[in-house]
């Protein structure tokens, strides 16, 4: 937000836009904006695109895994011996291993395990996610 504040002129426009298309300012009005401090509206608006990253990888993880095995399937006819394809690869944005959502997540498959109210294959399964 200082880069663009200190290169160009404020377009205050665009930034409203910006900020109506996040969940948390779809709500507040012209007048509400106005009164808002910067930091807390590029928080605000930072803070979506990175729910809205995370969100078009959860989309996207099937087709990235499908992709995945039919490219092991083509390379074990192949003579040579290659590693499985990486799962990064194949998704719209990076995954970060130190995501908070990614630790909430994995804190509740480790609940749901403690707590037994999952069958036995899909806490099979679950382990190899949870464990290091």
């Amino acid at each position: 937000m200082r880069e663009y504040l200190a290169t160009s002129p404020l377009d205050l426009l665009s930034l409203y836009t910006e900020f109506r298309a996040t969940p948390g300012g779809a709500d507040i009005g012209a007048e509400a904006f106005a009164r808002m401090p910067l930091k807390l509206i590029h928080e605000l608006i930072r803070l979506s695109g990175e729910r809205d990253k995370r969100i078009a990888n959860i989309y996207s993880i099937t087709t990235a895994k499908l992709t995945g095995i039919i490219l092991s399937i083509a390379q074990s006819f192949s003579k040579k011996k290659a590693s499985p394809p990486s799962l990064d690869g194949f998704l719209p944005f990076p995954i970060e291993d130190d995501n908070a959502f990614m630790v909430e997540t994995k804190e509740i498959h480790k609940k749901l395990i403690a707590q037994r109210k999952l069958p036995l294959h899909v806490i099979a399964e679950l382990n190899k996610v949870i464990t290091p």
